[in-house]
């Protein structure tokens, strides 16, 4: 009986140990699954970092636009006084 008992538990063991490898190489198995997943994601950030770091100049562009705006505000600005010397000349010579 004893040794009916041994034999049992040693058969219970394997089939406990078989299960735990198998569960192992499932487990590898996916997680090799999110590792393609995760290097082809990289792999589509690195091209997507590629192809934009051209607008890296982006910020100095802006600012230089930023300074070209205000310059034109004032040459509307200048314009917009033009026009009204123009309008006062212009009603002064009609008016002779």
């Amino acid at each position: 009986m004893e040794l009916l008992l041994t034999i049992f538990t040693a058969l219970l063991g394997a089939i406990l140990l078989i299960a735990l490898v198998a569960s192992l190489f499932i487990i590898l198995r996916t997680l090799q699954s999110i590792r393609r997943s995760l290097e082809q994601i990289n792999y589509g950030v690195r091209a997507i970092e590629k192809e934009t770091e051209m607008l890296g100049g982006v910020e100095t562009l802006n600012g230089g636009l930023t300074a070209l705006a205000g310059g034109l505000e004032s040459v509307a600005a200048h314009f917009t006084n033009a026009d009204k010397n123009v309008g006062t000349v212009g009603a002064a010579l009609l008016q002779k």
